[in-house]
């Protein structure tokens, strides 16, 4: 307590007496802390690939079959249209009609009643970063079946109501686009008019253009509907430790390793943070070399004092601390200064042309720099002090300090 007591004087004394001096150390102090923000910031943002971040940056894309996909290419022989699977054997469109998939195709998973227990643990997983569900299935086991696709969205807050209670309806209602209704059904749609899609009758209740499939309520889908393919959105994107301990869950849950996760490219992601951190040291290291030359002239100045405690007795130990502490206290207050006045007010404007400058600029981010310039203080500053310390004060007087 003492040592903190003798260490505000001695703040005291400098504001009273060199007002201007203290007043241009913690505006500079502010002005370089924020410039190493903005450092970091910049690097980061100049190494990082916008899109590695954007696409795909929530979305989980789960594949529950056991294959990755039914290659069938379309020929046109004039009005004929054959089908040629990935193996070269050609279809008619008549026969592909009937043509199932292969045997084992679909996994336990596709099971509608083996996936809804499976989805409802997944999204208890997921907790508070499931944002919803979109699940792509088919009416029956055939390579020519009737697609359909459905979701169920936690945060309904962006679409409309209508959508909103469409997605939570549980009535055999349908959404559909009218390409889709008059190539399925052969008619155009209407609100209202019913029909029927794998053996069960549908009211149409929404028609809109911009969807490229059926879609049906997620708690209306029958038992006997098949489920090939679900996407998983996540409410904020996932980083490489997440998304590893996500697709630990999928593969435990559907049994599976076909799927693709929205994690950024790891190695890309620990050069980009290497190099921010290493010229936020590096700059760092030269605002605080900096700052010790204004220290040490504020040292100089309190030659007299220094010497006083030196004749009463006290130990170099005692004094280096007195300033040492001094100093870091100065340094934690201005950077403190720095980060509200940073994270406040300047990020999200410098974001709106700078979007990383969001993902970059985490509470461990700020955590690793305030750790950095800590280190780096600590050890310049007491270099500093101890270069004066060393030197008594008859020894000051000769050399003119």
């Amino acid at each position: 307590m003492r040592l903190l007591s003798v260490t505000f004087k001695n703040i005291k004394k400098f504001i009273q007496h060199k007002p201007f001096l203290f007043a241009f150390l913690v505006i500079s102090q502010i002005v370089c802390v924020i410039v190493v923000f903005l450092v970091c910031g910049f690097v980061d943002n100049a190494n990082r690939e916008s899109k590695v971040i954007q696409e795909g940056a929530n979305i989980f894309w789960i594949n529950l079959t056991n294959y990755e996909e039914l290659e069938y290419s379309i020929s046109y022989n004039g009005e004929n249209t054959y089908y040629i699977d990935s193996e070269g054997n050609v279809y008619t469109k008549e026969e592909i009609a009937d043509l199932k998939c292969p045997e084992g195709y679909f996994s336990d998973v596709c099971y509608l009643k083996n996936f809804k227990p499976k989805m409802e643990e997944f999204i208890k997983f997921l907790g508070d970063n499931y944002s919803g569900i979109a699940i792509f299935g088919q009416v029956d086991d055939k390579v020519a079946s009737i697609s359909f696709l459905s979701g169920l969205s936690k945060d309904e807050s962006e679409i409309s109501k209508e959508l909103s209670d469409f997605n939570n309806s549980n009535k055999n209602i349908m959404r559909i686009s009218t390409s889709d209704c008059e190539s399925v059904f052969g008619k155009k749609p209407v609100v209202g008019d019913k029909v029927n899609l794998g053996g069960q009758e549908y009211t149409i209740s929404i028609i809109d253009e911009d969807i490229a499939g059926i879609d049906i309520p997620y708690n209306s889908i029958p038992d006997n509907f098949l489920i090939n393919t679900i996407a998983v959105y996540t409410v904020e994107p996932c980083t490489p430790k997440e998304s590893s301990e996500i697709s630990e869950k999928i593969k435990e849950l559907f049994q599976t390793e076909n799927f693709d996760t929205p994690e950024p490219r790891v190695l890309d992601e620990v050069q980009n943070i290497q190099l921010a951190y290493g010229i936020t040291a590096a700059v760092i290291i030269m605002i605080i070399l900096n700052i010790s030359r204004v220290y040490s002239y504020v040292l100089t100045y309190r030659k007299k004092s220094f010497a006083i405690m030196n004749i009463c007795g006290a130990s170099k130990r005692k004094i280096f601390l007195i300033y040492l502490v001094e100093l870091m206290l100065t340094l934690i207050v201005t950077f403190g200064i720095a980060l509200l006045i940073f994270h406040m007010l300047i990020l999200q404007p410098i974001a709106v042309s700078y979007p990383n400058f969001l993902i970059s600029m985490t509470l461990q981010t700020y955590l690793i720099i305030f750790g950095i310039y800590f280190v780096v203080a600590v050890l310049i500053m007491s270099l500093t002090i101890s270069r004066f310390i060393s030197k008594s004060a008859v020894e000051m007087e000769r050399s003119g300090d």
